[in-house]
């Protein structure tokens, strides 16, 4: 019967537009997806970068602050032995008169 012949193509016209338009939507769902993806490692990648940079700074600021900090020691540290070197003999007296030992 030519009618159910008719319906048949129909049906498989039917058919085949569905398929194709699930195939053009994968592939736009895919594009999407892959679009998404490279954006969100860019994201992701920018973000590392800033991160690395302000721990670069913080750890070059650190350093600076301990090298000041060494230097400062240091001289702070040969003040005191100037100081003890002049005051040397002044202490010793002082010392031993609080010992009662000042002869």
């Amino acid at each position: 019967m030519e009618i159910f012949k008719w319906a048949n193509e129909i049906e498989k016209v039917y058919k085949d537009l569905i398929d194709n338009a699930k195939e053009a939507s994968f592939a736009e769902l895919q594009a999407l997806k892959n679009n998404q993806e490279k954006m969100m490692e860019y994201a992701i990648n920018q973000k590392q970068e800033l991160v690395n940079l302000a721990l670069k700074n913080l750890s070059e600021e650190v350093d600076k602050g301990i090298n000041k900090f060494k230097n400062e020691l240091n001289n702070t540290i040969k003040n005191i032995e100037k100081k003890y070197q002049k005051n040397q003999k002044n202490l010793k007296k002082l010392i031993f008169g609080d010992l009662g030992l000042d002869f």
